[in-house]
């Protein structure tokens, strides 16, 4: 990743290139002098003289350099010389970002939604509800349960990029723990500016096309963007690392297997021989103390099912044991979608000093999840479906229960996927104005609308229909109703239709028998944010000739989220999916807010924030303090200590069924691992988490054109908020009354909670990084390195804490909160640039971790998630007047490196990606 980053000779408080080398980000180490400020701090209109509020103040005439917080922050001509397909890809490069979440298939647990073009910032890997994402200092909703990085602005539209690394609570509030992800708009452009970007990445090329235009006068400017983005979607069977066999048995396998309720029997009355197996003596001898004997599908191991069988261990031959089929080459590692995006920023200067300003953000994305054709069919009931001996299909002659999938691999009369259809709008607008009030004091006051809204249609089987099917009355056109066939409806006859369950029939029967294999079910999800906030700034007073600079401000916030779910969601006749209730939650949350700073000498500056927050059923303060200190031209040391907390997700917060998802779960009764559902209901009980966040850190400028930082950080939680794990609660109590099974005994599903933990996640590290610059002529070289250093990674299972650095972190531990946590994560990099050319070498590696999936704590190692190690080049041309025009090529994974293998998923997404060698091209213009 190819980002410049121009450092000058004079130390000040900070030197951000330390933490900006991270992602290669222009950062610079900064003077007093007012000639050297940054764009950070410079002006954001040179007409009105109107001050930028920089990342994590709201002080306008304190300057960036003069904070203490350690700052990220990328330009828009940085983001240009980059092969990233979207926003999101740029958490890749900053090594404090750990394990974001969404867009990718992690059946392992929790990765957010998989069946959409989503993805999360997760700083310092405290979980995506730990940073704060903003759109120019705003809020935008979590429609994801967190902010889609990629649902913000066009790329093209993107000024700078800054990210505060050491907390925010006391500045934004509730969920800015971990740190703030601010996204800040062009609002000056002028002209046209279009590009576009092709990326081949091997069975799933991408491409998006952008605009601005920027037009307006002395008294109105107004800029829009517009973006449109086409991902193709990735099987895992499109990769060998995810290609593997991945068996599921029992109610997840196709070939199944089948219950006989009484001996089989031929049509001519004698036994019942398939493939040389004859299944009515196997009855005979095995079958149990209630008559029932279960067996596998007669074509469970040919080659045909990809299945296979393994049999029991008292089996004379074929028939007992279980049938494993794999589902793995038919789920994706990420979905198709294609997505547009609209901003537009418009000013109007009303009088001298005071201007009115708006924005406007949409976003509409399509998606496509291609997934194995049938779900699991989990929830039987007391029984299996039947297969009547009536059916003509079923070869053993007599009724039997069918346990398994309804279609496997082979697909089904031609049908070979299952499409997850989702789409998904957001809606945000924001009005304000901002001006001057008396003396050094300025005024902003806002009001933000942000809505998002998911409607996803899924496709479950109804057992009711599948049973139906089974007795005769399949098809969508057989007068079948819900007590029963209705008039003139007969098993087999006319327009209604034998199901078979079994294998040998997959690929030849009727495809309108689909109808009762596939139902369509609905859900959708709305979040809306309502916030009207205002702030006061300016200096309240001189000490000793130093001004003491004040903001004051109060925020007001509404916030809902609706669930609405089609029947088959609600009912319980679903085979997979569900329960779900409909839900409507709503809370208010009130905010006061103050931020002060001085220099009481020219070489220190003093900060300190404090925000209170009351969400009526609590309220709580988190305050801040830091300090900055130059002490020599060419060494400045800084520090900040807060107190943070983050508020339970409105969800959370209620007593609702908020949620149902799948999770593969062993059984202790009878070590068997399956899918189970996994219920999770809200707890009214819940109380804000708490944390203690510190860092201390250096700047150093040795020589001209060199830099060197060193920061340590800090973050202790208290009470944090944790997700009960499923694995966990079953094995505390098997029967227990979290544990639902069914009437044979067999777990059906496991309930969860949140609550507070008596401690909490803790986590330390150090971050070492340096720049140096030099040109020889009219060559620059530039030389860049960032190492994030994990120390501390204490997680808390609600039973134990123990130490999860380099460890997978997966096994009965929270899904909100545990990470897979490697000690080293380094990005490092090469830049030449001479007039019109430019080129980079950037080098990215992640060390090894422990593959702990499904080991219980203190076992010992047996499998290790190996380092990720890859190379990224690319070559810009600027040509034309001005250098209007840009042409770039790249790679990404230069030696298109596999990512190393993790137990049941393949590959771990939080330290690898599975795509390969990713070359782009991409072209540009300025007009």
């Amino acid at each position: 990743m190819s980002f410049s980053v121009r450092m000058r000779r004079r130390a000040a408080g900070l030197s951000l290139a330390a933490l900006v080398a991270a992602m290669a980000g222009r950062a610079e180490a900064q003077t007093s002098d007012p000639a050297d400020m940054p764009a950070a701090a410079a002006t954001d209109n040179p007409e009105t003289g109107t001050e930028v509020v920089v990342t994590g103040s709201y002080l306008r005439n304190v300057r960036q350099e003069d904070r203490a917080s350690p700052i990220l922050s990328v330009t828009a001509d940085d983001i240009a010389r980059t092969g990233v397909n979207s926003l999101a890809d740029i958490t890749r490069y900053i090594p404090q970002n750990v394990g974001s979440a969404g867009g990718i298939q992690d059946l392992a647990k929790g990765g957010g939604a998989d069946s959409r073009d989503t993805r999360s910032a997760n700083l310092r890997g405290l979980g995506a509800g730990a940073t704060l994402v903003l759109l120019n200092g705003r809020r935008v909703v979590p429609i994801d349960g967190f902010v889609n990085l990629n649902s913000l602005t066009p790329e093209i539209a993107i000024a700078r990029v800054e990210t505060v690394l050491d907390g925010a609570s006391s500045t934004y509030g509730a969920d800015a723990v971990a740190g703030v992800f601010n996204v800040i708009t062009d609002t000056r452009f002028k002209g046209v500016k279009v590009n576009g970007q092709y990326t081949h990445i091997a069975d799933t090329p991408a491409f998006n096309v952008q605009a601005m235009v920027g037009v307006g006068n002395d008294t109105i400017h107004s800029v829009t963007s517009v973006a449109y983005r086409n991902i193709d979607r990735l099987q895992n069977g499109d990769r060998r690392v995810t290609n593997f066999f991945n068996p599921s048995s029992g109610s997840g396998a196709n070939p199944g297997s089948f219950v006989l309720y009484a001996r089989p029997r031929a049509a001519d009355g004698g036994d019942v021989i398939i493939n040389g197996n004859n299944y009515s003596t196997l009855y005979d001898s095995f079958r149990n103390a209630a008559g029932q004997l279960s067996v596998v599908d007669p074509d469970c191991g040919s080659a045909a099912t990809q299945s296979r069988y393994v049999p029991a261990a008292n089996s004379p031959g074929f028939g007992l044991g279980a049938c494993q089929f794999s589902f793995q080459a038919q789920n994706p590692i990420r979905p198709a979608s294609q997505s547009v995006l609209v901003h537009n920023d418009t000013r109007v200067d009303i009088a001298p000093g005071h201007t009115l300003f708006a924005e406007i953000a949409l976003y509409h994305q399509d998606s496509q999840r291609y997934g194995v054709p049938s779900f699991a069919q989990n929830r039987n009931g007391p029984r299996p479906p039947i297969v009547p001996a009536a059916n003509p299909l079923n070869p053993f002659g007599v009724d039997v229960g069918f346990v398994g999938r309804a279609i496997g691999s082979q697909g089904f009369a031609g049908i070979e996927y299952k499409v997850q259809r989702d789409q998904v709008d957001q809606r945000h607008v924001v009005v304000g104005a901002e001006g001057k009030v008396a003396g050094t004091w300025r005024y902003t006051t806002n009001f933000t609308w942000s809505r998002g809204e998911v409607n996803s249609i899924d496709k479950d089987t109804d057992m009711r229909l599948f049973q139906a099917a089974l007795n005769g009355f399949g098809g969508p056109n057989c007068n079948n109703r819900f007590n029963g066939p209705g008039s003139g409806a007969a098993a087999g006859t006319g327009n209604c239709l034998f199901l078979s369950p079994f294998a040998k029939d997959n690929l030849t029967q009727d495809p309108s028998l689909i109808f009762n294999i596939q139902t369509a079910e609905t859900a959708t999800t709305i979040r809306e944010f309502l916030i009207g906030e205002a702030v006061v700034n300016g200096t309240l007073i001189e000490l000793g000739g130093r001004p003491l600079d004040l903001a004051v401000g109060a925020q007001y916030r509404q916030e809902r989220q609706i669930g609405r779910y089609s029947d088959l969601y609600q009912n319980g006749f679903g085979a997979f999916n569900g329960p779900f209730r409909d839900t409507d939650l709503r809370r208010e949350v009130k905010s006061l807010f103050a931020e002060a700073n001085i220099a009481p000498v020219d070489s220190l500056n003093i900060n300190a924030a404090a925000r209170y927050e009351d969400y009526g059923n609590f309220d709580t303060i988190a305050p801040k303090i830091s300090a900055n200190w130059r002490i020599v031209p060419q060494l400045a040391v800084r520090a900040s200590a807060s107190k943070a907390f983050q508020a339970p997700a409105i969800a959370n917060s209620s007593d609702a069924l908020i949620s149902t998802n799948v999770a593969n779960i062993i059984d202790p009764l009878d070590g068997s691992l399956v899918f189970r559902s996994l219920q999770q209901y809200g707890n009214p009980g819940l109380q804000p988490q708490k944390a203690d966040v510190f860092n201390v850190g250096a700047t150093l400028l040795p020589v001209p054109g060199a830099s060197l930082s060193i920061d340590y950080w800090h973050y202790k939680y208290k009470s944090q908020i944790q997700l009960q794990n499923g694995q966990a609660v079953i094995n505390a109590d098997p029967n227990g009354p979290a544990v639902i099974r069914d009437a044979n005994g067999v777990a059906q599903s496991v309930i969860v909670t949140s609550y507070n933990a008596p401690s909490g996640t803790a986590t330390a590290g150090i971050d070492v990084a340096g720049r140096y610059d030099v040109e020889f002529g009219a060559l620059r070289v530039g030389l860049r390195d960032n190492l994030s250093v994990l120390l501390t990674y204490d997680v808390d299972t609600g039973t134990t804490v123990y130490d999860g650095v380099g460890t997978r972190n997966n096994y009965q531990t929270s899904p909100l909160t545990a990470a897979a946590a490697p000690r080293y994560r380094n990005v490092a990099g090469v830049d030449f640039s001479l007039e019109d050319h430019a080129f980079s070498l950037d080098w990215r590696y992640v060390s090894s971790v422990r593959d702990d999936y499904q080991q219980v704590l203190g076992a010992p190692e047996v499998a290790r998630i190996g380092a990720w190690s890859v190379f990224d080049a690319q070559y810009n041309f600027r040509f034309g007047d001005g250098g209007r025009f840009e042409l770039g090529v790249g790679m990404t994974n230069i030696f298109d490196k596999e990512p190393p293998t993790a137990i049941y998923t393949g590959y771990l997404s939080s330290v690898a990606d599975p795509y390969g060698r990713q070359t782009y091209v991409r072209a540009s213009a300025r007009f």
